[in-house]
């Protein structure tokens, strides 16, 4: 009877999304909770195909998609992590997160953040997905679309 109990309620937990609706509240504890893997030891979701479907859209997998296919296990067009900017991290802390919404399925971020004394400011385009939130662009001062960026970059 325990047995079926723990699994039952497991189940239910895993079939609740972790927003029920969009908000920008929900946004960004989507992108505070994006940057609490990045501490010591961490595990942060890699920001590839298929790895980044909990987290990226249906839009930015097609183009992670096609970065590996077409590099053919190669690095391919990215050699860094986009969400953090890096390709190694100490512990990043977020000093803010300030969300817009345009509109109902849509959110506009900008995240700033330290590790190791350099500050960052990255800047996410959202969208509202029956998972809940997803990113649909990542920019920064030095490259203000990942899409614009994998869309254009020549293998």
């Amino acid at each position: 009877m325990t047995r079926f109990l723990v699994s039952a309620l497991l189940c239910l937990f895993a079939a609740t999304p972790v927003a029920a609706e969009p908000s920008a509240a929900s946004a960004e504890q989507f992108l505070r909770g994006l940057y609490a893997q990045y501490k010591p030891h961490g595990k942060p979701v890699a920001f590839v195909y298929p790895d980044a479907k909990g987290i990226a859209d249906p839009a930015m997998l097609a183009l992670l998609k096609h970065d590996q296919d077409v590099s053919h296990g190669e690095v391919g067009a990215m050699d860094s992590d986009p969400i953090c900017r890096c390709q190694d991290w100490t512990a990043i802390k977020v000093t803010s997160v300030h969300v817009t919404m345009p509109d109902k399925a849509t959110a506009a971020a900008d995240v700033v953040f330290s590790d190791n004394g350099e500050v960052e400011k990255v800047h996410f385009a959202l969208v509202w997905t029956s998972g809940g939130w997803r990113i649909h662009d990542i920019g920064a001062k030095d490259e203000p679309s990942l899409v614009g960026y994998l869309r254009s970059y020549k293998y």
